[in-house]
């Protein structure tokens, strides 16, 4: 696990002992944190939403000024609205996706003895974690195109 570490560290995963590796650890990392930012994004957005929701519901029963309801109102539409921009709920499961298929190649990839670690099975992880990349940037851009579509 060390080694790991040490190798995921390295600024350039070219300059590690083995880049391949070295690579595919970086990507597993910046899809976790993303991960886990959409996860908690979302999470905090829906909270939100939720109780300011209710607050707008309760605010008008009790017969609050017409500013605060119209604030809370407000409110509740600006979240909505972010919950569409953010797209976190889509992102979290788009990097959830892309951090198990690039975990799951370097579990692959470890898996293989040392001496088996060569050129080709270095090509073979390049190869996925490229795959991947290549899937999540189309996937992206195929979000925003239909946003952008629905906005016209």
């Amino acid at each position: 696990m060390a080694d790991s570490v040490q190798i995921s560290d390295i600024a350039d995963p070219w300059d590690a002992p083995d880049p391949a590796l070295a690579l595919a650890l970086q990507q597993v990392q910046w899809y976790a944190r993303h991960r886990d930012q959409s996860r908690l994004t979302y999470q905090v957005n829906e909270v939100l939403i939720l109780v300011i929701s209710a607050s707008t519901t309760v605010a008008a029963a009790l017969k609050a000024s017409a500013w605060l309801t119209a604030v809370l109102a407000a409110g509740t539409v600006v979240l909505a609205g972010l919950y569409k921009v953010l797209d976190s709920q889509e992102n979290w499961v788009a990097f959830g996706i892309a951090w198990s298929e690039l975990q799951t190649a370097v579990n692959d990839y470890r898996l293989l003895p040392a001496d088996r670690r060569g050129e080709d099975a270095q090509r073979l992880l390049v190869s996925k974690v490229n795959d991947v990349m290549h899937a999540d940037t189309g996937r992206w851009a195929a979000r925003r195109r239909t946003l952008a579509q629905g906005r016209t």
